[in-house]
């Protein structure tokens, strides 16, 4: 695969119903990849898309609302390798920075620790390296399967009970990864080993307002006066044409905030949609959200063409269920 998001266990039909991205102007979302789908629809007949075919910009994430996937032709490309080099940024500088970061490599992405003063800033390019060469690690004092799955959960633990130390855990934690760099297969690079389990929801906005998005995301940790303990993340995609795709029409960045701290979900994730949704902000559809389908129907030029199609495949409403009542209409 050209590009992975963190989490690459999914199905590829399951990935490509969200919209399930990676970080790169370079390359769109996986539904952006799909160059045919053979699917079932709600009446039984089985209909092959290709290129061409008007539906196939619906297929490309189709929610489950269409139908079910049987076959997805995918773009592959010759197996690479990854340099990944890692180094910090004053938090208040990587708005401004967001124009050089998102060019500077093939695959960027930004991580901010809330309560700490500094971003990280990951860059990829791809190296003349053996297909099967392990991972080389540098400056990394825990190793990632380790800090997964058995001290985050660890600590997470006792956060729930202690939200108040979070900052502090924050702080320490941040110390732990130093500038840094390592060499792999382009699937190890890209994925996170099973993260420690944590709830996320997720924005995209032009590219033009990625800054005011990060900012407005650092100004949410104080306005909802929460302990955050997980990471807010900032993606680019590359645009594409999927009708539901967040990435519709042009290429945006698409910001994540996660916190395992279940007290606080609520009012952080309020606070971040109050102001995600000043900035016209879409949905990722595989995360938190609670939006309805006359909000998402502004959002999406396409939104009413989705649902003719839905109306087409599914006129029975086989495949429906509480959530797609909810975003697309019952």
């Amino acid at each position: 695969m050209p590009i992975l998001g963190s989490i690459a266990d999914q199905s590829v039909a399951g990935a490509i119903a969200t919209g399930t991205h990676g970080s790169s102007l370079t390359h769109p979302n996986l539904s952006g990849l799909v160059r045919g789908v053979r699917l079932v629809d709600g009446t039984g007949a089985v209909l092959d898309l290709d290129e061409g075919d008007a539906l196939l910009d619906a297929a490309r994430v189709h929610l489950g609302a269409l139908g079910i996937i049987t076959r997805v032709r995918i773009q592959v490309v010759p197996a690479f390798s990854l340099r990944e080099h890692i180094e910090w940024l004053p938090v208040g500088e990587v708005a401004a920075a967001l124009p050089e970061i998102s060019s500077s490599a093939e695959y960027t992405k930004v991580w901010w620790m809330p309560h700490t003063p500094k971003a990280l800033v990951f860059r990829c390019e791809r190296v003349p390296a053996p297909r099967n060469l392990l991972a080389v690690h540098a400056d990394r004092f825990v190793d990632e399967k380790i800090l997964h799955r058995t001290l985050l959960p660890a600590i997470f633990a006792t956060q729930r009970w202690r939200s108040g130390w979070v900052p502090m855990f924050n702080r320490t934690a941040g110390r732990t990864l130093k500038k840094a760099s390592r060499i792999g297969p382009s699937p190890l690079i890209f994925s996170t080993p099973m993260p420690a389990r944590h709830t996320e929801t997720e924005a995209s906005v032009p590219l033009s307002s990625g800054g005011a998005a990060f900012d407005a995301a650092r100004q949410v940790v104080d306005d909802a006066a929460v302990h955050v303990n997980f990471i807010t993340e900032l993606r680019f995609v590359k645009g594409d044409s999927g009708w539901l795709s967040p990435a519709y029409g042009g290429d945006v960045v698409q910001l994540g905030a996660y916190t395992a701290v279940l007290g606080h979900r609520d009012r952080y994730f309020e606070e971040f949609w109050r102001r995600m949704r000043e900035l016209g902000a879409r949905p990722h559809w595989g995360k938190e959200l609670d939006h309805v389908a006359d909000e998402l129907r502004t959002l999406y030029p396409r939104f009413d063409d989705f649902t003719d199609a839905r109306a087409q495949l599914d006129p029975d409403r086989m495949f429906t269920n509480p959530f797609l009542d909810k975003v697309l209409g019952s």
